[in-house]
């Protein structure tokens, strides 16, 4: 397989890895906020609050974070962070492909529950008819520009929503033209307030994100649920007769099922829930929100907090890559089979040329990874650094393609090269009889180019 596409599985790993260190720093700031400020805060705050949760488990702020500080101005690592040994490209493979396996069996149960989700048949779009000159006035009046489709068909309950389109589902049952405004109000806020992408990206969480236990048991899901029906409500309340709108949904609560929807916001999914909510709204007016100043102070106090959480364990994530590293190279010279290869020796020849390769050395570690290129008829060596008599330089080098031999070796001090040849892995360890000045080296003496990756440890 390819060089590059052995390590590329140690960077899904540790993206993975930093990406639910994100969400999870994010989120279990959000619970404290919840759990400080219960009855005091915002529905609104809340609502926005665990928007941002979720975007936070896709985006690896911690990967970003500890990449300011573990970088050289050069652009190159301080250490071995997701160079790959043996044994790291073994566990990599194997943690992805479990991943993978289990992304396949996530998204079949997701799409059973879609297909079971699916409008019955004889759904019919409603094109000129009461409720969409109703709906269109409407979106209107609440700044909505898009003309969502209105269908309307047995069994279904009022909801807004749909994987890859946007409809609005009514049922068959009739309506006063107050009742349906106030239904419709729901579901457009629903839309403005982003319910319906999220329930799209909690799905998607939902699947690539199954290893999580707060996606797998549903708790974010069915938070979001809450919050994003309180913060409607809350709105609809504003502007509507808050008891109308409670018989509303007492009627639609009746008249639907008892079902819960992956990518559909319904005025009254659950009966109980229903009820719910209507405490809340009874209640809404003796609250005694916090004020936007403490909003402030608050959300920044935990971006900070957060802040700091995940750079932390990016850090010790990339210390500890580091020390794991730093013993499988160990691992990898003791169970390396040992070729019999054959060392060659050459005199000092200034005709002999080779253009200097960049190398990952930050003078902290002995072990020296590389990556290079080298030509037809070309040779690569790395930058000079001084070692003892007595010592070794112990050289492991992976070849592509597998099947081309080349030259690796050392220059020593005087200018002579010492040098195997060999294909596919080479491992070997050069004893140093000289003190001064050493290079590592890889000839290509074959008409085609060749990729090489490995290290040096001094």
């Amino acid at each position: 397989m390819n060089i590059w596409m052995n390590e590329i599985w140690i960077r899904l790993d540790i993206l993975l890895l930093f990406n639910f260190l994100t969400g999870a720093a994010a989120y279990l700031f959000w619970r404290l906020t919840v759990r400080l400020w219960k009855g005091r805060c915002s529905v609104r705050y809340l609502h926005r609050g665990l928007q941002g949760v979720m975007l936070c488990f896709c985006v690896p702020a911690a990967y970003m974070l500890a990449y300011l500080h573990f970088r050289d101005l050069d652009g190159s690592w301080n250490g071995n962070f997701m160079n790959g040994t043996g044994f790291l490209m073994k566990a990599a493979f194997g943690t992805a492909a479990v991943w993978l396996l289990g992304i396949l069996v996530s998204a079949t149960r997701c799409g059973r529950e879609l297909y079971r989700e699916r409008p019955v048949k004889g759904v019919v779009v409603l094109e000129d008819q009461r409720e969409v000159r109703v709906l269109r006035q409407l979106g209107k009046t609440m700044g909505i520009r898009r003309r969502i489709p209105v269908c309307r068909g047995e069994r279904l309950t009022p909801a807004i929503g749909g994987f890859f389109r946007t409809r609005l589902y009514l049922g068959t049952e009739s309506m006063e033209e107050e009742e349906l405004r106030m239904i419709f109000r729901h579901e457009l806020y629903h839309y403005r307030h982003g319910d319906i992408w999220m329930r799209r990206l909690l799905l998607l969480l939902r699947i690539f994100c199954w290893f999580c236990p707060w996606f797998t048991c549903g708790k974010i899901s069915e938070e979001y649920r809450r919050l994003s029906e309180d913060y409607v409500d809350e709105e609809v309340c504003r502007e509507e007769d808050m008891n109308q709108y409670i018989r509303t949904l007492l009627k639609t609560a009746l008249q639907g099922a008892e079902k819960m929807h992956l990518t559909q916001a319904t005025a009254a999914e659950n009966r109980c829930d229903v009820l719910r909510r209507i405490e809340n709204m009874k209640s809404l007016h003796n609250k005694k929100n916090m004020t936007r100043t403490m909003a402030a102070v608050w959300t920044i106090a935990c971006l900070l907090m957060g802040s700091t959480t995940v750079y932390a364990a990016g850090a010790g994530v990339i210390e500890g890559y580091e020390a794991l590293y730093q013993a499988t190279v160990v691992e990898v010279e003791e169970q390396a089979i040992e070729d019999q290869y054959i060392e060659y020796r050459e005199e000092p020849d200034d005709s002999w040329v080779a253009e200097e390769g960049e190398v990952m050395d930050n003078g902290r570690s002995s072990t020296v990874p590389f990556e290079w290129t080298v030509g037809a008829n070309a040779s690569k060596r790395t930058p000079s650094f001084e070692m003892p008599s007595g010592g070794y330089i112990t050289v492991s080098v992976s070849v592509e393609p597998t099947d081309l031999k080349v030259n690796v070796g050392i220059v020593e001090p005087d200018g002579g090269r010492r040098y195997i040849t060999g294909s596919d892995t080479i491992h070997y360890k050069f004893s140093l009889d000289q003190s001064g000045n050493y290079m590592v080296f890889v000839e290509n003496p074959n008409s085609a180019k060749v990729s090489v990756a490995g290290y040096y440890k001094k």
